[in-house]
């Protein structure tokens, strides 16, 4: 997790440890890098961040050591050629192109924010000058937006800051690095880097019924985090989820003063005999969440949608919801029914657009608010 690359950088920088950060600028066809996109090399050669490819570790391990010993930054690719790759089981050759930069390149002060927008569930935009200019030396080339409006870090430059804030803002929007040039007003050319940074996706699953044990098995293999969520601590049981990141018990009522859902995370409701998804829905049909879907039949939904709509919410908010819940691949069993939600969240996570609306100031860990608002309990995973 970039969470876990990120504390290990700050305590590092603390400690006086010499390490790199290493950035995925562009990759072409398979990718042996986790999802947040950075590595973070001690002075060793030790790696946080890999999966997949010994060689490639171990290039890239050399070139940080380079770049430590010379104190400057570096642009490497590696590739990896095709009787390479079939030789470890991949369909298909591999580049991968990087920014290599000594740990001084960040502030502790930017790494702090960095891992306060993953462990926030905010997301936030690294601009990073990749250009070397006089003007902007180590330290003063980086500069973070968060999707609250707060800033972190400052280039010296008042007009390149207010062009990277307003195309920070808009590039939060999306999930892919941009390398975009940029003329100052003395004629210069900067090459900025566009980095998302984006917390992991979250599926939030209200209710223990048959269908979740399955789902949520299938979700984490896709590289989902799971948390679980019931009213009855005889369904809620971490033992019965050993996969979920965490297993919630609370009273229904309070799903919308608990969860600040963003644009990162998928709410499916499937609570026991359907008792508690409209009290749920009700709170939290006008959410920020990437997906939020229903599990009930066809006829169940369009009485439920009459219902909310006699109530006063307008159909705009309900056409977004995914109900029935799962793409329509004929499922019956409750491993089959997991297979077609599964299928529909990767195609949100993959297909849907991220929408940015005003979010709450970044909030606690929201176990502790359920702590505070008199909810029975919280099991992590340890």
């Amino acid at each position: 997790m970039l969470g876990d690359v990120l504390q290990a950088a700050l305590d590092m920088q603390k400690a006086g440890e010499p390490a790199a950060l290493a950035t995925l600028l562009s990759s072409q066809n398979f990718m042996p890098l986790e999802s947040n996109r950075k590595l973070l090399v001690a002075s060793s050669g030790k790696l946080l961040g890999m999966v997949g490819h010994a060689a490639l570790a171990a290039e890239v391990g050399v070139e940080a050591r380079r770049v430590l010993e010379v104190g400057q930054r570096s642009l490497p690719q590696f590739l990896v050629p095709a009787p390479e790759a079939a030789a470890n089981g991949w369909y298909n050759p591999w580049t991968v192109e990087m920014l290599m930069e000594p740990l001084s390149e960040y502030s502790q002060e930017l790494l702090h924010a960095m891992a306060q927008l993953e462990e926030s569930r905010h997301r936030g935009m690294l601009v990073t000058i990749l250009t070397n200019h006089p003007r902007h030396p180590a330290g003063r080339r980086k500069f973070l937006i968060g999707d609250d409006g707060t800033t972190t870090g400052c280039l010296h430059d008042a007009a390149l800051e207010g062009f990277v804030v307003r195309r920070g803002q808009q590039a939060l929007l999306g999930d892919q690095s941009a390398i975009e040039d940029y003329q100052t007003v003395e004629g210069d050319m900067l090459r900025l880097l566009f980095e998302p940074i984006v917390p992991p996706p979250m599926l939030y699953v209200f209710g223990c019924g048959h269908v979740t044990l399955p789902l949520v098995r299938a979700a984490t293999l896709v590289g989902f985090e799971v948390q679980v969520i019931d009213n009855d601590a005889a369904f809620a049981n971490p033992s019965h989820f050993p996969e979920a990141g965490a297993t919630r018990v609370m009273v229904f009522d309070q799903v919308g003063d608990v969860f600040d859902f963003g644009p990162d995370d998928y709410v499916v409701l499937m609570t026991r005999g359907h008792q508690h998804d409209r009290q749920i829905l009700e709170q939290i049909y006008a959410c920020q969440a990437r997906y939020l879907g229903l599990l009930g039949s066809k006829r169940w939904v369009a009485t439920l949608w009459q219902a909310l709509e006699a109530q006063g919410i307008d159909r705009h908010y309900l056409d977004r919801v995914h109900a029935p819940i799962g793409l329509d691949i004929h499922a019956r069993s409750a491993a089959e029914i997991s297979v077609s939600i599964l299928a529909e969240l990767i195609q949100a996570r993959r297909t849907d657009p991220v929408g940015l609306l005003p979010r709450r100031p970044r909030r606690q860990d929201a176990s502790r608010r359920v702590a505070s608002l008199g909810c029975a309990h919280t099991f992590g995973r340890h």
